[in-house]
């Protein structure tokens, strides 16, 4: 960098202007705020704000209008605006939905999972779910809530995903620590689409465990058993299974035979992850390309 800083200096200018890179693929410029809170470093708000503006005055980024960019990319500026726009169309879908999904009494957490950054959806994405259910619930709600969208005619479909909803993320209340989801080697994707994630309802302090099972809350402050409370019903249990067994047998065989084969596809009674097309290797390419 320059002998004029130090070494510590020089590391955190250059994790900052890692984020702003990763963010570019996704044509999404940052606040000094938000590259603050997707730092995977403790650093005051002070010491980045410093940063950024030092790797402005080296050439590295730009900033306009209180967003921080690579130096030949102003255009995503626009792009950011526009789908800001599109978002808050597709989040008020999306509460609407919720609403209803709530009423079933398995339904632990809904969370807005579309994008990386907040508010950077398409004007022609569908909306991405991720669902936490009650221990040893997921089949029934997975087809409460799939019932819900085919009702309501909002499933996607190759030719028409607009403002769709996508019910492709399910998880138990009992299994939500997602590093057994992370790629072996290098998954940066994951770290910035966990941070990303939007609630939308919690009930029981789901929501909580979760960021502390993942490591985004202190785990002391939530007990593991706050969130599972075992299911005894046979009646439940008998409905859960056949639940499954009637949704396995209509699954697409495409679904199933990538099933716990691939990196987007797990199929079982705590997770459901339904993503033939898992795209996390390609960002980690086009990612690491970016560095060199």
């Amino acid at each position: 960098m320059l002998n004029s800083i130090s070494k510590n200096q020089e590391d955190l200018a250059e994790t900052v202007r890692r984020v702003i890179i990763f963010f570019d693929l996704f044509d999404y410029p940052l606040t000094a705020y938000e590259v603050f809170k997707y730092l995977d470093k403790q650093v005051a708000l002070s010491e980045i704000i410093a940063t950024l503006d030092f790797l402005v005055s080296i050439k590295k980024i730009k900033q306009e209008n209180g967003f921080f960019f690579l130096s030949d990319r102003r255009e995503i500026l626009n792009t950011r605006a526009l789908r800001h726009n599109y978002s808050w169309r597709k989040i008020k879908i999306a509460q609407r939905f919720t609403k209803i999904f709530k009423v079933c009494p398995f339904v632990r957490c809904v969370i807005l999972a579309n994008s990386i950054g907040q508010n950077n959806m398409r004007d022609g994405s569908d909306i991405d779910f991720l669902i936490i259910t009650a221990p040893q619930r997921l089949w029934l709600t997975r087809l409460f809530c799939t019932g819900v969208a085919k009702l309501a005619k909002s499933r996607p479909t190759e030719k028409n995903k607009r403002d769709k909803i996508c019910l492709s993320f399910y998880l138990s209340a009992a299994k939500m620590n997602l590093e057994q989801f992370k790629l072996a080697n290098s998954d940066p994707y994951f770290y910035y689409w966990l941070r990303s994630l939007v609630l939308l309802y919690n009930k029981k302090r789901t929501y909580e465990q979760f960021l502390s099972v993942n490591g985004l809350l202190p785990t002391a402050l939530f007990k593991s058993e706050d969130c599972f409370v075992s299911s005894k019903s046979k009646i439940l249990n008998y409905l859960e299974k056949l639940s499954a067994d009637f949704q396995l047998a209509i699954m697409p065989p495409a679904l199933k035979e990538a099933a716990n084969n691939s990196d987007g596809v797990v199929i079982n009674n705590q997770v459901l992850k339904l993503y033939l097309h898992d795209r996390r290797r390609e960002y980690a390419e086009k990612y690491g390309e970016r560095l060199i």
